[in-house]
């Protein structure tokens, strides 16, 4: 994956960068029903890793490796269909003896897995967030004040 942003400020081999996020329709002058209010363009700002040593005001290239984004997403999508099928076994098993129904347990069970898997998740984002393995990279600089380089 790879985006463009303008460093902003420098922090400990660290860049605080500005990314401008857009649609896929941000460059379409229609207004189509699909596009609904995407057409806008939202500003975002994130720290990122800086090994090459970007000076502030630069407009550099963003890159972030496949497996961080793999793993983070495979734990987003399964860990709570997991929680899911984990809480229906575990609820009509640990409650049974409080309900009646056994698949009512389950079901309850599954809502207290999926509820449980949103907290894993958070827990997870914070770790994650603080280990820069997460974090974006510059990998070039574009521009520096107006002048284009060709790395």
């Amino acid at each position: 994956m790879k985006e463009r942003a303008r460093v902003i400020k420098k922090k400990n081999g660290q860049s605080l960068v500005q990314i401008i996020r857009t649609s896929a329709c941000s460059h379409c002058d229609e207004k189509c029903m699909l596009a609904d209010d995407s057409h806008e363009v939202e500003e975002m700002e994130v720290l990122v890793n800086d090994p090459i040593g970007a000076k502030v005001g630069s407009m550099v290239e963003l890159e972030m490796g496949a497996r961080p984004i793999l793993f983070s997403a495979f734990v987003v999508y399964l860990l709570p269909l997991v929680a899911i099928i984990a809480g229906y076994f575990a609820g009509s098993s640990w409650f049974s003896s409080f309900i009646s129904s056994a698949e009512i347990a389950g079901i309850i069970g599954s809502g207290l897995g999926f509820l449980l898997s949103f907290a894993l998740l958070r827990i997870f984002d914070k770790k994650a967030g603080s280990k820069s393995y997460f974090h974006p990279e510059i990998t070039r600089v574009v521009t520096h004040n107006g002048f284009y380089y060709d790395n």
